[in-house]
């Protein structure tokens, strides 16, 4: 008998001459008898507490699952061997127990059945090769290097597959179906590769990785995920985003989860290539808090909500990109998160394509969007935007929106299509150049009242209404610039708008080349306007826009001009008109009209325009205390005004104040319109509204808040500085802090600057009076407090209804009823977002008519702009789920 045969066992349970158990067998090889000792088990049921803790070639006779191993007080099965293989073996664990325990060595299991749990550890090695794990978990931990191939995990309780500590496995073609909790976990210092396979309808995610964890998965497809596909919240180094550390996905494919295709927070750092998202019912890639990702091909499609999201201090660098359909935005970014997009194509989006707020940054290279329900480009807040090289086809709003802080540099960007080709709003400069705009339905460019915009280099093509169209207090900058081919006006100026306007062509104009209204301003230099429909220029009364080098051509009428207009021409000709009354030859230096800043700040005060601000102010929803005490203050005004201008000694006048209110009142918007009446009151140089908060305000080290302070104040002289949650420069419970230094910065500089600045501070009613009782200085110059009162149901509602008037939609008759209710029920906390939560509804509803339409083939106007009861929401706006504690 050779040595192998001697060291061959043979177990079954009732045969002549064979071991009744597996353990006896194993005990009776021999282990000097050389090679490894085989151990054959016969069909059949044993019920032992099985210890492999030595080599051995051990089979199951018969088809898979005819040996059936159950355990007895512990691990059905202990692995503790060298080496050796098990093979057919069917494994179960008895109850609350585990099946196989694999402490050290590198067996391999084959084609194994294994009922329960199956726990890896210490530096055990062993591969589980087409094995079934059904209804446990299988727990690889401390430093073990497992290696599964083609195995199944089914049914799992909990978790189907846990990696932990500093475990490093290999697994391949890992199919996983229907666990209770999540598909796979990485947790703690764990790394490891997957390759392959499949998690299907896990009840949490189909991939969770936490901790320091850092895996690489490839080729891993998760579908119909409870939550998220990939939830990664992880500790990571950002810098490992850009060397490629940190987590890696590749080719990796995520079909219809219930939460997003990815979400990365903590302080993860991923590299992800060529992910495919797939009718998530949530977003497609979310990523949160400090995380970063680099993002390296890919495809969003039919994202429930928005494609990709970007919020707090994440980073997302995205190139090679495709986002095809998504019900909400195709990407979106706020808080501080920075986003990189190149080479891409987002279409199909229910709301904006790209919507950037809060202080987030984005840049957008070599990118088309295309297809877009609302904005091509959304810029909010204090956000900022880079395009270079980026087509915008088809958005139905806009092609670009700016509003609030928000900021854009656009280069070569192409835009087509859409109500507007660029809507800018707010306190910015945004610039364009070398862009072009055409096929609009309305205006190409428009920027709205004390806006401004530099143009340089654009062509604008087409519009019913204007190519340009500059509003009221605007300040634009048009430079080497075209406007053709336009149903209405070339480029129109509003009242008391100034632009300047160099080397500039408009031709093709339907109506006038350009429009000067009412009290307009502005300086064209170096323009040509031709083949206009009405007079090629139009100047309206007190307007006193100046003319230089301007050229006239191929048109009915030159220029017609109303008598009260006071415009200036210098060396201005005409060429092809048939009326030639162009008044080329006058020069008249320009007078300031009566409602011009000139005019504001010395002088009589303007009547008109203080009557103008007082009414926008009476038009405000809600406040009617604020407008009371506002108007009486006005009257005080006047009075010291009045008593001046007759040699009378003035009594005091308190100008700062407190307004007390909570979040959404109108603060900002009565600050702004306070410093515009004491402006036309002549009692402020310019009237302007400069915004600050405790992050303007505060320095970070000792000696750096006070020079902030500064130069924040210096920006207001002729003006007010609103300072909003002005309670936060004295934090509750902080014996020392930085932002008393900026209180007595401020009660100086309010000293010296007395005539020069009204400062207003603003927050929560309970909290502004910490605010002011932490300095006697603050108490004596602010004497007087406006209450900004919640709205209540009915003014929320008149809100909603100012918000679809604005943009062209109808609400129904019974809808009010139902707004009001829905305004009742909402909760009152102090956090209540007043007229914000009034914007979110109407957001909300504008969002559900864009569903109910879409079902309809050929929606009528009526259709598009009609809101009904049924696209109310259901409760009060909540906010977008965050990433999970």
């Amino acid at each position: 008998m050779s040595v192998s045969e001697r060291n061959w066992q043979r177990v079954a349970p009732k045969a002549w001459g064979a071991h009744r158990t597996i353990g006896a067998a194993l005990r009776a090889v021999d282990p000097a008898g050389g090679g490894v000792p085989a151990v054959t088990v016969e069909a059949g049921l044993y019920t032992e507490r099985l210890f492999v803790d030595r080599p051995v070639r051990l089979t199951g006779a018969g088809a898979p699952g005819d040996v059936r191993l159950i355990g007895a007080n512990g691990p059905a099965m202990t692995v503790s061997a060298d080496e050796g293989t098990i093979r057919g073996v069917r494994v179960e664990a008895a109850t609350g127990e585990l099946a196989v325990l694999v402490e050290r060595g590198s067996v391999v299991l084959e084609d194994c059945e294994i009922q329960g749990d199956v726990r890896i550890g210490a530096d055990a090695a062993p591969t589980f090769r087409r094995c079934r794990v059904t209804g446990g978990t299988v727990l690889i931990v401390d430093a073990s290097r497992a290696v599964l191939e083609d195995c199944v995990v089914a049914g799992a309780g909990r978790a189907a597959v846990v990696v932990r500590d500093d475990a490093k496995p290999e697994i391949t073609r890992l199919r996983v179906t229907e666990p209770g909790q999540d598909g796979i976990i990485f947790a703690g210092a764990a790394r490891g590769l997957v390759t392959g396979g499949e998690v299907s309808r896990p009840g949490r995610h189909g991939v969770a990785v936490l901790g320091t964890a850092a895996p690489a998965v490839r080729d891993l497809a998760v579908r119909d995920a409870g939550g998220d596909g990939f939830w990664i919240d992880a500790e990571g180094d950002g810098e490992a985003t850009r060397t490629g550390g940190g987590v890696v996905t590749e080719r990796c494919e995520v079909v219809r989860p219930a939460g997003a295709g990815m979400l990365v927070g903590g302080s993860a750092a991923v590299l992800v290539r060529d992910l495919t998202v797939v009718e998530s019912a949530g977003t497609g890639l979310l990523v949160v808090n400090d995380a970063g990702v680099r993002l390296h091909g890919g495809t969003i499609r039919r994202a429930g909500r928005s494609a990709l999201v970007a919020r707090d201090a994440a980073t997302v660098r995205a190139e090679g990109l495709t986002v095809d359909r998504a019900d909400g935005h195709g990407m979106a970014a706020d808080g501080t998160a920075s986003v990189r997009l190149s080479d891409s194509e987002v279409g199909g989006i229910g709301r904006t394509a790209v919507r950037v707020a809060g202080r987030a940054e984005a840049v957008l290279e070599r990118t088309r969007l295309h297809d877009i329900g609302e904005y091509g480009v959304l810029v909010e807040e204090e956000a900022s935007v880079a395009l270079d090289t980026v087509e915008i086809a088809r958005a139905v709003t806009a092609g670009i929106g700016v509003s609030d802080r928000g900021d854009v540099a656009a280069s070569t960007v192409q835009i087509t299509g859409g109500v507007a080709g660029a809507l800018i709003a707010g306190k910015h400069r945004p610039l364009l150049r070398d862009c072009s705009i055409s096929g609009v339905d309305r205006v190409g460019v428009l920027v709205d009242q004390d806006a401004s915009a530099v143009l340089h280099r654009c062509a604008i093509r087409g519009g019913s209404d204007a190519g340009v169209h500059l509003g009221e207090r605007s300040t634009a900058y048009l430079l080497d610039c075209s406007v053709s081919d336009v149903a209405g006006i070339g480029i129109v100026v509003a009242a008391n708008a100034a632009p300047t306007v160099h080397d500039t062509s408009v031709v093709r104009t339907k109506q006038n080349g350009v429009v000067v209204h009412a009290n307009g301003h502005g300086r064209f230099v170096g323009c040509s306007v031709g083949e206009a429909g009405y007079p090629a220029v139009y100047v309206g009364a007190d307007a006193d826009p100046s003319f230089e080098g301007l050229r006239v051509h191929d048109s009915a009428r030159g220029a017609s001009v109303d008598p009260a207009a006071r415009p200036t021409w210098s060396g201005c000709t005409s060429d092809g008109v048939t009326a030639d009354d162009l008044p080329e030859k006058e020069t008249r230096t320009p007078t300031a009209p009566a409602s011009s800043p000139a005019n504001e700040t010395q002088g009589e005060p303007a009547p008109d325009l203080l009557a103008a601000h007082l009414a926008e102010l009476d038009d405000l929803i809600g406040l009617a205390t604020v407008k009371q005490d506002v108007n009486r203050m006005v009257n005080v005004m006047r009075m010291v005004r009045q008593r001046r201008d007759a040699g009378l000694p003035a009594p005091p006048l308190g100008r700062h104040l407190i307004f007390a209110g909570n979040p959404g009142t109108g603060k900002t918007t009565v600050a702004r319109l306070y410093g515009r009446i004491l402006a036309a009151l002549g009692l402020l140089k310019s009237g302007h509204l400069v915004e600050a908060d405790r992050s303007m305000l505060v320095g970070e080290y000792v000696g750096h808040t006070a020079p902030r302070t500064q130069a924040v104040f210096r920006r207001a002289v002729g003006g007010v500085l609103f300072i909003d949650e002005a309670y936060s420069l004295v934090p509750e419970g902080s014996g020392s802090d930085f932002g008393s230094e900026a209180i007595v910065t401020l009660v100086k500089l309010m000293e010296d600057h007395r005539d020069e600045v009204v400062v207003i501070v603003a927050g929560y009613p309970a909290d502004m009076e910490r605010f002011t009782a932490s300095n006697p200085g603050l108490a004596s110059r602010f004497t007087r407090t406006l209450q900004f009162e919640d709205y209540d149901p009915a003014e929320l509602v008149d809100i909603v209804r100012s918000q679809a008037a604005g943009h062209r939609y109808e609400i129904e008759a019974g809808a009010g009823e139902a707004l009001t209710a829905l305004f009742t029920r909402m909760r009152r906390t102090p956090h209540f977002g007043n007229g914000r939560s009034a914007r979110q509804v109407f957001q909300d509803m504008t969002e559900r008519q864009a569903q109910r339409v879409a079902s309809i083939a050929e929606p009528s106007t009526s259709d598009l702009m009609t809101l009904l009861v049924d696209d109310l929401p259901d409760s009060a706006p909540t906010p977008e789920r965050t990433l999970p504690a």
